[in-house]
């Protein structure tokens, strides 16, 4: 049934925000919200609103999946990237023996080429940092957009409860006396601030991410000119 699994999948979601503001206003959270067995008195043809509010929902909570998983796969991201730099770390260092070893022999050749080697693989490892940094803002983007799609989710939820309530109210059912307007009117605007918050976040996490991949582009492209191989090829 669609209201008892929009509880679960909605608790679910949100217990750990839930958590963290307890202990400011769970009374007024408590009376914004409406007994859906008592919906069950409404005639279908006045419930309009709650149907789409309850489609609002779903959508809401399938972008809370969605957004864990484009984080999950931003994770895996960041474990190659750290293999690679860890791999051109190691091609730096053997590199810097060659070179070592080119200065032994005393032949300049062999020295020019070592250093030319060397030059290259500073620049491979360069990059394989800079692609290390920018998938960690990548990650803190999409730990921006969960957040953000978890306060979306908040707001369609305080949504339904405020169309239930109008449901009930329109229904003229005398228990709808003992809920307030505005608590469910304060809810949506309570979770509404919170959506324009986590906008501003994100905006400002994207802008770091932009910069941190407009970086490593151009070390990956220093690397290109050198002949090198660079980090790993797999699109950003």
């Amino acid at each position: 049934m669609f209201q008892s699994r929009r509880r679960r999948v909605f608790a679910g979601v949100m217990m750990g925000a839930a958590l963290s503001v307890a202990s400011v206003g769970c009374s007024s959270t408590r009376s914004a919200k409406v007994d859906e067995s008592w919906l069950a008195r409404v005639p279908e043809d006045q419930l309009g609103d709650v149907r789409e509010a309850q489609t609002q929902l779903r959508m809401a909570q399938e972008e809370v999946t969605r957004s864990d998983v484009a984080l999950n796969d931003a994770r895996r991201e960041l474990e190659v990237a750290k293999r690679n730099e860890d791999a051109a770390k190691a091609r730096r260092e053997a590199h810097n023996e060659a070179l070592k070893a080119a200065k032994a022999t005393g032949q300049s050749s062999n020295i020019t080429q070592a250093q030319a080697e060397l030059k290259s693989a500073d620049s491979s490892m360069s990059a394989a940092q800079a692609q290390v940094r920018y998938r960690e803002h990548a990650i803190k983007t999409l730990e921006a957009q969960k957040e953000l799609r978890e306060n979306e989710l908040a707001v369609a939820d305080a949504k339904l409860s405020q169309a239930e309530y109008k449901a009930l109210k329109a229904n003229q059912d005398v228990r709808a006396q003992n809920l307030s307007e505005a608590d469910f009117s304060s809810a949506t605007a309570d979770a509404q601030r919170k959506v324009e918050e986590s906008q501003r976040k994100l905006q400002s996490q994207q802008q770091q991410e932009r910069q941190a991949r407009a970086t490593w582009e151009r070390m990956r492209n220093q690397v290109q000119g050198y002949g090198g191989s660079g980090t790993e090829q797999r699109n950003p």
